[in-house]
């Protein structure tokens, strides 16, 4: 873990991030080559991947069955898990599916929706979790 990394949030957890063409994580600017077995500087992307958990939000309503948003965030499945669950039922949306795991959870929309009201209840879902202060499920 970087020395220098502090949580934004009550319950974010610290998940490094993963080099882009090595697929390892990357700690402290450097990632293991398994390549050369040398451990580099990180100089290509990164994205987000365990444990932090892997959200993809979709829909199968005919005006938005091609939208869907992707994003990885560090915090347990369960948090992530009630606050997208608190945002199905405060918006009376109707949900197709929706799967979890440790480390994934697809949310499959049936509501009719805009194209940008879409994009507001998928950023919500993977992104209002920071807003909150620790809530939990009681």
């Amino acid at each position: 873990m970087s020395s220098t990394w502090r949580p934004e949030h009550p319950q974010q957890f610290y998940a490094p991030g993963w080099h882009e063409d090595a697929k390892t994580p990357v700690v402290d600017g450097k990632y293991y080559d398994r390549a050369t077995g040398e451990v580099r500087v990180a100089d290509a992307a990164e994205y987000g991947g365990p444990p932090a958990v892997d959200i993809i939000v979709s829909s199968i309503h005919q005006d938005t069955v091609g939208c869907s948003t992707r994003a990885a965030r560090p915090f347990p499945v369960e948090a992530l898990l009630y606050h997208i669950m608190r945002v199905i039922h405060d918006g009376k949306l109707e949900l197709d599916s929706l799967i979890a795991t440790q480390y994934a959870i697809r949310v499959v929309l049936s509501h009719e929706l805009t194209v940008d009201g879409f994009g507001d209840v998928a950023d919500e879902m993977v992104n209002g979790i920071w807003k909150q202060e620790g809530e939990q499920a009681t």
